[in-house]
């Protein structure tokens, strides 16, 4: 496995957790980061990073113009046991509502499949107490296949997407790993089905 040494700036925390280590609790839900999916709220997170977010918009539109929304919290340069990560956390809010804010945002029109959105502060403070709907782990090194199997087993199933892209699924785990060989490898946690 690959090591990240922690650059010049000293990040605002760090937390003693890896994303292997997934509680599923005994309503079904799922904690990984000290985060409950479908519980904990932005604000929580904000607290539990002992930080504030970058919290964005994203539009995306199909080849048919059907448009679909995401509101999400950024979170850059955490530290999970000395290794330096991105956590994206997905507010959840269900796509009407989230259509709404995008018409009261008076964004320009979307010019690209996938745009992404500032949000205002207003919008920003009135959506702290959403909950999780889904995590998203970006680490800062690469794990290796080898890492990933010893750490999180054999994958229910593993799609060779193309030359570059993998994806592994995990659905005791709720988890879905999105394994590139030209970008960072995304682990992304949601409610299980």
């Amino acid at each position: 496995m690959m090591i990240a040494v922690i650059g010049q700036h000293e990040p605002a925390s760090q937390l003693d957790t890896m994303p292997w280590e997934v509680d599923r609790l005994e309503n079904g839900s799922l904690r990984v980061f000290g985060l409950t999916l479908g519980k904990t709220s932005i604000q929580e997170a904000n607290q539990i990073f002992a930080r504030f977010g970058k919290s964005q918009f994203r539009v995306s539109t199909d080849i048919n113009g059907n448009q679909s929304f995401e509101m999400f919290t950024l979170y850059t340069d955490l530290t999970f046991s000395g290794l330096l990560a991105s956590i994206k956390l997905n507010y959840q809010i269900d796509q009407k509502s989230l259509e709404s804010i995008y018409r009261s945002m008076q964004a320009p029109g979307v010019t690209h499949p996938v745009e992404t959105i500032q949000i205002s502060n207003d919008i920003e403070m009135k959506y702290l107490s959403a909950t999780i709907a889904s995590i998203t782990y970006i680490p800062s090194v690469d794990y290796e296949l080898q890492t990933i199997r010893q750490y999180f087993g054999q994958a229910s199933e593993e799609k060779s997407i193309s030359d570059e892209y993998q994806l592994w699924s995990y659905p005791e785990m709720g988890l879905q790993i999105h394994i590139h060989s030209t970008e960072p490898d995304q682990f992304v946690y949601a409610q299980l089905q």
